[in-house]
């Protein structure tokens, strides 16, 4: 979903909030992710959006909805390591109520430092796995010495 510019217009079933980024924008419920526990360092925040960077882009944002000053540049892993595995299959499936690993979205967050964007890095021992069917999610923190928690988004 690509947030708009227009102040959006209040409609039955959909919820308009004010966001620091992005300026107001429209969402369904439907739309709203719940990550139980909150995301590391945030622990008191749970619900959130995915929104999409532009049309061709592999970032996203995860907006928080619990403050509107919050978002964090996401991303699938599979970009940058393309045989990437957060855990047991059967495990996930299981903590997330998923039926099947398609229900499952993995994403990664980028760190992109100031005037270095050439520079970013993504946690690749901290993933955040959705169930997308009941839109439900956790963070996980991942003891995997293949992986880095600065690894390089952009080769060399």
């Amino acid at each position: 979903m690509k947030p708009d510019s227009r102040p959006p217009k209040e409609e039955p079933g959909f919820l308009c909030i004010e966001t620091g980024h992005f300026g107001a924008i429209r969402l369904t419920p439907e739309q709203i992710i719940t990550l139980a526990p909150g995301l590391l360092g945030f622990p008191d925040l749970h619900h959130y959006i995915l929104l999409q960077h532009s049309p061709d882009s592999p970032f996203l944002w995860l907006q928080s909805l619990d403050r509107s000053d919050l978002a964090f540049v996401v991303m699938d892993p599979g970009y940058i390591v393309p045989d990437y595995q957060p855990g047991p299959q059967k495990t996930l499936l299981r903590e997330l109520e998923a039926e099947s690993p398609e229900d499952l979205q993995v994403l990664v967050v980028v760190t992109i430092p100031r005037g270095c964007p050439q520079e970013m890095t993504a946690n690749l021992l901290g993933p955040v796995v959705i169930n997308l069917k009941t839109r439900r999610g956790k963070q996980l923190v991942l003891d995997r010495p293949q992986y880095s928690h600065k690894h390089r988004v952009l080769a060399d």
